[in-house]
Parts: C-alpha cells; structure tokens; sequence
C-alpha cells in the first residue's frame, strides 16, 4: 500500500489518474467528461497536488461558469504548442458538449470517461476474487471514496503472512515454485497457505470460487494439485476465448465474462506452461479434455480459433480437413495447413508424424486452389497469348504440383498420421491436375493446329543468342550463359525469387518457346548461333532467315548444321558460339565444375573470355534416374551458388536459360498411348515419313518448324500421354508439345556492381538425437565464429542443407552411400524449411527431422552443409551414423547428386576411413575383425581387448561404437556361445573368424 500512501490516492483513485496520466501523455489535451459527476471532488484533489508539484500535468473543472473557466485556460491553450492539461467537465456527455464553449477544445484533443463500476473492476482484478467484486459492485451506489475504501480494506484485511507476498510474485513465478518444488510448493500442505493460495490464484485468473470443487473429485490439497487446478481453469479459459461460438458445456460459461487483464493473463500463463512445462501442461489438457466430452463431441473445424489448447482440437482438424479435402474445399484446408505446417503448434511438437500429415495437407489444398483459381481451359487466341496464359497462371499450377510431387516422395510413409486417407487425396489430386494438364494441352495443340506451332521470332528459342546473349557482350568483362537441361520455367521463377532482391541488379524473367521435338538434343543445340540468320546468311545460302538445318540419322534429331559447323555436343556448341563471338578463348564448364573451384580460381578462368558458357545436365539426369523431385529443389540451390562464385570472379551479366521443360506424370494411372510398334516412338514424339494423322495425336511437318532438308513429320500426343515404348514407365517425360515442355525460361540478370562480400565467418556445431516417428533428428546451432564477433556484425539467417558424404578413396565406406537420398521433413525450434533447405537463425538451436532412403540399407554420415556460398561457414560432419531406409527408387545421378566437394560448394573434405573415428586401437580391431569377417565370438574379444573387464565394458557401450560404422552389430548367443554379428550375416552362417 505504500505506492497509494505516498501520493495520498486510494488503489481505485491511483489506478484512475494513471489512466489520466496516460492519456495525457498521449494526446496532450485531455476533455474528461464525468456525465454523473462521480470525479469532481478528486478533479479538484489532482489540481491541488499539481500546484503542490507531486502532479506532472494541470487540471481544471468546469464548476459551473465557462467564462471562468476559459479565462483559466487563456494562458495554456492559447500557446503555438499547447501545453498538456485535463480539463473536467462534470454533467455532460459527447451528445452535450458540443453545445458549450469547450467544444473547440473538445475537437481539438481526446475524449476521456470512466464508469466507476469500470474502474472498481481494472483495480481489483488480479488482487481479488472476482464474485468478492461482484458483491461489492451489487450493493447499489458506488463513489469514488467508497470504492478505495473497500479496497483498501480488503487488501489490508488478508492478514496472513503468505498474502501480501504473494500479492508480490508474477502468475508465472508462482507456477514455477510450485512446478520447481520451491517455497511456496512446501508449504501448501498447511490448510492456511493453501486457502491463501488459492485465494491469490484465483484473483489473478478470474478462477470462480467453486471451480476447484467441480474440477477434482477428490482434492488432496498436494502444490500439484493446485497447480493442476489453476492450470486448468486457464486452459478452459483460453479455449473459450479462442473459440468461435459460446461453449457448450455451461461449466465454461465464466470464462466467456472475464475482463481482458485476467484473459491475457490465463493465455500467457498456458503459454509459459507449454514452453517450460510440456510434460506438465499435457497431463493438465489430457485430464480436462476428458472432462470436456461434450466440447469435443459437438465441436467443428470452423469452430476453432487459432490456437489448440486441447488435443482434440488438432485430431478435429485434421479429421475435418481430410473431409473437407474430399468435397474439394481446399480453401479452409490450406488456411488451417498454413498455421500448422511449421510445425509451431504445441500438440504437432508432440508428434513428428502428425506435422508431416499437415505438410502434406498444405501442398494437396494449394495445388487444388490453384487449379481451382486458373480454369480448365487455355482461353487463349494465339501462341504468344498461350505463353502469356501459361506465364501468369498455368505455372502456378505446376509448381504446386511439383511441390506436392517432392513432399509425396519425402513425408508419404505408413508412420504419417492418417497416411491411408492422405495417399487416396495426394491420388485425387493428382488426378485432378492430369485431367487440367491434358486439358490444357488439348487447347494448346488445336492452337498449334490453327495458328502454327512456330511462334513470332522474339518467342522462339533459336533466336535467343542473337537477342537476348550477344547484346550483353558489349559490356566489359564476361558474360556467363548458362545451359540448364530441363529447368522448367517454374523452377526458374524461384530461382528469380532468390536472386530478386540483390542490390545494384537488373533481374528480369521472359519466357520462350522451346524448339520441337523438345528434347535435348535439339534445344540445347538450338541454343548455340546455329539458325540461318546467324550462321547461314553469312555463306550466302538460300535459306530464309530463322531457318535451321537439323542433323537426323534413322529419324533421329542429333543437332543442327549451320554450314561452318555441324553443332552436336558441348564442344561443338562452344566453337560454334566462339565462332560467333571472338576473343581468344570462351570457357566450357560444367556446374560441378564451377562448385568446385573458388572465386580466384573461376577470376583466372574466365577473366580473358567476352562468354563463359556453364552446362548442367543434372535435373534431366535426376529425373530420367527416377529421383527427380528429390533433386530439384537441391539443383535450385546449387545454380543460385554457381551465380554468386562467378559474380564474385567478376562475372556480371548473366543468362540462364534451358532446352526444354518436362512433365511430371504418374506412368502406373494411366495407360501409355499406342502408336504402331513399340520400338518405334519416344516416350513423347516420333518422327514419320508418313503424313499421317491419329486419333489422340497432333502432327507437324518438320518443315512448317522451318527446318531445311528434310520431309519427315513429327507426332506427339495432344495430352499429357506417353506412346507406349514397351518399356517401364517414368514420372519424369519430356520430348512434347505441352507447354509445361516447351515454355523455357529466360533469365537475365545484369549487376551495376562487384558482388560484395560478408567478411563475417561462422561456425556450425550439430550432435545426433533418437529419431521419431521413423525419422532421423539432429540437434544444430549456426553462430558467429570467434570470441570477439558481435551479434551485431553478422546475419540474422543463414541456409543450411543436408548431405550424405561422399564415398572414401578405397572402397573404405559401403559402395553406393552417393546414392543415399535425404529428404527433410519438418525443424523445431529456430529454423524453418524452405525446399530442400532451412533458414536458421544466428545464434538459436534447433532440431532437424529427416529421412535417409536408397537402393540397399545400410549405415551412412550425414553433414549439414551452407548450400548457398554466402558466407564463410565450414560443413559440419554429425558424429554416429543413420540408418538408409531401402527403396524400389531407381538411384540417383552418381555423385553430382549429394557427393559435391571443394570448399565454396560447401562441401567437406573427403571423410576419413570410418575406423578411424574409433579412437581406441583395440575397439578398431574388434571392428575391423567384424567387417572382414561379420562375427566376432566373446572369446575373441576378450583376446582382442586384453581381458575380460574391457570385454564386458565392450559389450555395455557397443551400441555407442557401432554408431560410426556402416552396418549395425546384434549379440546373438548360439550354443551358449556370446558373439558379435555385423547385421545382415544369417544366425545359421558358419563362423568366418
């Protein structure tokens, strides 16, 4: 009381001029109406404790003349900058004061009321019950005097000794004494210090004097029992507050009248019990939902806020999405996805397998939004309009569809929650983007039948090194192409998200049409100087303008002749763009070789060269090796590094383009398209000498392409189909007409300035924990290296990946551990994913869930890795090995996969021989024994380690050894014999050792 004491005020009077003060400090001139003249004694208290300077702001009161009044306020108001003041009108409300000479001042400043009934109710909150409040307020009329009275009363009336300090502590410090085992948890056993407990929570909470009694059966008066009580009334409290109709159960119905204070204090302190009392805060919600039965039972999806205060509320939302995915509203589905897929939620930090089934609820609802929002039909009257069609629409379409292709490949295992019913929607939806795409792709050939499939010469990818490349070679310094196979104009668009926002750039992205058949031979060929403008007209031939002269051997396109040069190959691409553009050397690399270097290394390399040309084969191969959507966000990734190495080479003008596009199709829902003999299509065309047309095909001469030379025509199917080769099918085809094939991107980026450089370094620190749900998790932190780096010096983000290592020289590591795939499912903590990396923050742990699956099982390491070449962050080795999960997958591309080296591709050094992570020489030899041998007797490890103390040491800690080799060991006991078992030898096998 003494806060009150010394500025003479009451609790209720105190807690009424700080809220004044406040808005004085606002709004500077405050008009205090007081329709019932409640305040005008303690208005003219506050003008005499500001002349005694204890009040930092005037009063002044209307006392029944305005004359006097406003010749009192003359010399305040009438300042350039009018001081700060509140003026009291007493008897009138904001429908009267307009008719009194205050009303100027009225519109000038901020209006201020308070119903005495308001204020009684702020300054008890928290410090009393509130049905003691309730009585006091029923007792009829009320003054100011006469509440801070009462109030004070009561306060000074709990004379216990516990009372006034508890009155002292915070909500969260007491929960944490009676959780933590403290002071106040000894003494609640004593009837007086639990009733002045309880008294105190209830005040605090709003709890109703009754709830303890309805809530327990039978009370044991034990601190996690009032814990457990107060506990609970907060949770029914927040879930009502959250929920978007009154509740069902009558016993919630207080919660529904609680003032703000005690509502924001219930939601804080479940907040603070789910961060440091997760085990305590479940038993709470497990134990009150079960007396929620009838909430549970009636409850609906649209009925639940934001928050899950219960688990029932997220396995009804779950089951409700799930429902309403099935009646095609995907809106409300992804809204609730969206909020949970972060795995932010408390109950999904609970359940590893539950996040998943909510990640892959977000890309089933968005791929289905997105479909929904474009329309089942092209709507477009000429190819440059389809283009544009596709650029602003359709490609939303397919890179949902991806994503939902990448997610269904990493998270769709049996452990996922409701994994049954997700894999029939993840199948419908599917089904549902066939049926658009092939739509669409319908559209797109009788478009191409009516209007030609050649498009106008700035659509067409011959044209693209005359028009888009050689302009941007007159700058000084190098230009870099780079040559993408099968980078979809989609992915390119992320990749544009990426780069958009770099500093001192021009970024644009245009799209083009792919040559036909859209296949690699022809568009990366194409993409070389090779069309008759360029080459042709040079030797005056008599080809037209924009004519190409394809190479076709047994009806087979190889590339393309130009006259000069027969262009086939990367070498002969690079001579023929060399050829174009002078200079005494144009660079070839791949995209493995340019991770592989650092930037002094590339600056020497390119640093004479007017055009650097950089080819990557990768997403094709990934996709053609069945592994496609593991690899392509990683490929995003790992061309956006590529860009950053050259620019800081001094490279800044670039190029990113590709060949040719592809479909993701499901070769097991539909049936190949036939055509004649098996042996004669590709997946997606065939060249004819027949003029021919078929049922569910479209056909073009290669001369209406202007092709020269030849007189054979090309047939695709109108849709999405494949032609049936006889062979097994693939999800990944290309070679067709589709405008996911033939809409290519066009990036171009053109930097005013060198790229600089972050001269922070950084360190990353990662250990191994016990998996979940079927899922490998490791426990990570990114900081600022050094002991004098600041917080202020660095990044507040960094990207991280994961990686399997690549295989040790000497066969050392298991054959085949490249072709590990490693797919991240879901972080904790201070990380979010982003693809097939996560952003982390400086500074802040975080836990990583993934999945390691590949052709055989086996045992393999994993690193963290700094994908991006930002920053100078060394990979992180995870000490113990993981085990792979084997798979029908075919396996991935070797090595230009998951196996990168070279230090700015953030790759670590070659690993050493897992043996050498043994760091006792004895343990290695015991290891080494089962490696060459696969079984070890107890007889020979105890020869091996010199006894049998180190033997039975051996066999407590064996499990820890194992973790750094490729296999798993079992103990088996075969004729009362003990041995050790590298696993996958057979119990029946004859000893080898």
């Amino acid at each position: 009381m003494g806060y009150f004491l010394m500025k003479g005020l009451g609790p209720v009077s105190s807690l009424l001029e700080s809220q004044l003060r406040a808005s004085v400090r606002r709004h500077g001139v405050v008009v205090w109406l007081d329709l019932d003249d409640h305040y005008s004694a303690f208005a003219d208290r506050l003008q005499q404790l500001h002349r005694e300077s204890t009040l930092p702001y005037p009063v002044y009161g209307f006392r029944g003349s305005f004359l006097e009044l406003l010749l009192a306020l003359e010399l305040e108001t009438g300042a350039v900058d009018p001081m700060p003041l509140v003026i009291h009108v007493p008897g009138f409300s904001p429908e009267t004061v307009h008719r009194t000479p205050l009303f100027e001042l009225y519109k000038a400043g901020t209006q201020f009321q308070r119903a005495i009934e308001t204020l009684v109710n702020q300054a008890a909150t928290g410090k009393l019950p509130r049905e003691m409040v309730a009585a006091f307020l029923a007792q009829g009329e009320i003054t100011l005097d006469g509440a801070d009275a009462w109030l004070s009363a009561r306060l000074d009336a709990e004379t216990h000794a516990l009372a006034a300090s508890l009155r002292s502590v915070s909500l969260n410090g007491l929960f944490d004494d009676l959780l933590g085992a403290g002071t106040l948890a000894a003494q609640v056993a004593e009837p007086g210090h639990r009733t002045a407990l309880m008294t105190q929570l209830r005040a605090m909470l709003g709890m109703p004097a009754d709830w303890a009694e309805r809530f327990l059966s039978q009370p044991s008066g034990e601190a996690d029992e009032v814990a457990f009580v107060a506990a609970g009334w907060a949770l029914c409290v927040e879930y009502v507050q959250d929920l978007k109709r009154p509740p069902v159960d009558d016993r919630l119905a207080p919660a529904l009248r609680l003032p703000a204070a005690l509502v924001t204090a219930c939601t804080a302190l479940c907040q603070h019990l789910r961060s440091s009392y997760a085990a305590f805060y479940i038993g709470v919600a497990d134990d009150t939902s079960g007396w929620l039965l009838d909430e549970e039972e009636r409850t609906q999806p649209e009925d639940l806020g934001a928050t899950e205060t219960f688990r029932f509320e997220e396995e009804i939302l779950l089951a409700g999405a799930l429902d309403r995915l099935g009646s095609g509203h995907w809106q409300p589905v992804l809204d609730w996805a969206e909020r949970r897929a972060d795995g932010q939620s408390f109950w999904l930090r609970q359940d590893a397998a539950r996040t998943s089934a909510w990640r892959l609820l977000q890309v089933i609802a968005r791929l289905g939004v997105a479909i929904e929002a474009v329309g089942d039909r092209l709507g477009a009257a000429d190819l440059t309009e389809a283009v544009r069609r596709y650029v602003e629409a359709g490609a939303r379409v397919d890179q949902a569809h991806r994503h939902l292709e990448q997610q269904r490949l990493a998270l769709l295992y049996p452990q996922v929650q409701a994994f049954d019913r997700i894999r029939a929607q993840v199948d419908r939806v599917t089904g549902l983007w066939r049926a658009w795409a092939d739509g669409w792709a319908r559209d797109f050939s009788q478009l191409c039948r009516s209007e030609g499939f050649l498009p106008e010469p700035e659509l067409r990818q011959r044209n693209l090194f005359a028009e888009v490349v050689e302009p941007l070679l007159d700058g000084a310094g190098p230009t870099a192409l780079f040559l993408v196979d099968a980078l979809r104009y989609e992915m390119a668009e992320e990749l544009f998200g990426l780069l958009a926002n770099t500093a001192g750039s021009q970024i644009r992205l245009d799209a083009r049409l792919a040559e036909l058949p859209t296949v690699t031979a022809v568009g990366m060929n194409v993409l070389a100087p090779v069309a008759s403008t360029h080459a042709g007209a040079a030797k005056g031939l008599a080809a037209p303008p924009g004519r190409l002269r394809p190479v076709i051997t047994d009806r087979r396109l190889s590339g393309f002749s130009t006259g000069e040069f027969t262009v086939t190959d990367p070498e002969t691409r690079r001579r023929a763009m060399q050829s174009r553009v002078g200079g005494t050397t144009l660079p070839s690399l791949t995209l493995n070789e340019v991770l592989q270097r650092d930037a002094a290394s590339l600056r020497q390399a390119v640093s004479k060269a007017r055009l650097v040309v950089v080819s990557s084969l990768e997403i094709d191969e990934a996709g053609e090796k069945g592994v496609g959507p593991a690899f392509f966000d990683p490929a995003i990734q790992r061309l956006r590094a590529a860009w950053r190495l050259l620019r800081e080479a001094g490279v800044r003008r670039f190029v990113i383009t590709a060949d040719h596009g592809f479909l993701l199709v499901d070769p097991t829902r539909a049936a190949a398209q036939a055509h004649g003999r098996k042996v004669d299509p590709k997946r997606r065309h065939l060249l004819s000498e027949q003029a021919a047309d078929h049922v569910g095909e479209v056909r073009v001469p290669l001369t209406e392409l202007g092709y020269e030379g030849t007189d054979l025509h090309l047939m695709m199917p109108e849709t999405t189909a494949v032609f049936d080769t006889g062979q097994r099918g693939r999800g990944f085809v290309h070679g067709g007409n589709s405008l996911q094939e033939r809409v290519i991107p066009v990036l171009t980026l053109v930097h005013r300035h060198p790229a600089g450089s972050d001269a922070t370094a950084y360190r990353l620190s990662a250990r191994r924990l016990d998996g979940v749900a079927g899922l490998h998790c490791i426990a990570a932190e990114v900081s600022l290296a050094g002991q004098g780096a600041l917080d202020f010096g660095g990044r507040a983000e960094v990207e991280l990946a994961l990686r399997v290592p690549g295989v040790v020289a000497g066969g050392a590591e298991m054959a085949g551990a490249e072709r590990v795939r490693v797919d991240l499912c879901q972080v904790r903590g201070a990380a979010r994913l982003s693809g097939a990396s996560l952003r982390v923050e400086v500074g802040r742990p975080f836990e990583l869930f993934f999945r390691l699956s590949g052709s055989g099982e086996t045992r393999v390491l994993v690193e963290l890795f700094h994908p991006s070449a930002e920053v100078s962050l060394a990979p992180c080795l995870v000490d113990g090995r993981f085990a792979v999960t084997a798979t029908r997958t075919e396996e991935p591309p070797i090595a230009s996969v998951h196996a990168e080296e070279g230090p700015r591709a953030g790759a670590s050094a070659e690993p050493e021989p897992w043996l050498e992570r043994l760091e006792d020489a004895s343990i290695r030899q015991v290891f080494a024994h089962l490696e060459t041998h696969g079984r070890v007797t107890e007889t020979e490890v105890i020869g091996i380690l010199g006894g049998a103390r180190a033997a039975r040491r051996f066999a407590r800690e064996v499990e820890q050894h194992a973790l750094h080799a490729p296999f798993a060991v079992r103990i088996d006991v075969v004729g009362g014999v003990k041995r050790y078992v590298k696993e996958g030898v057979g119990h029946d096998d004859t000893d080898q050792g």
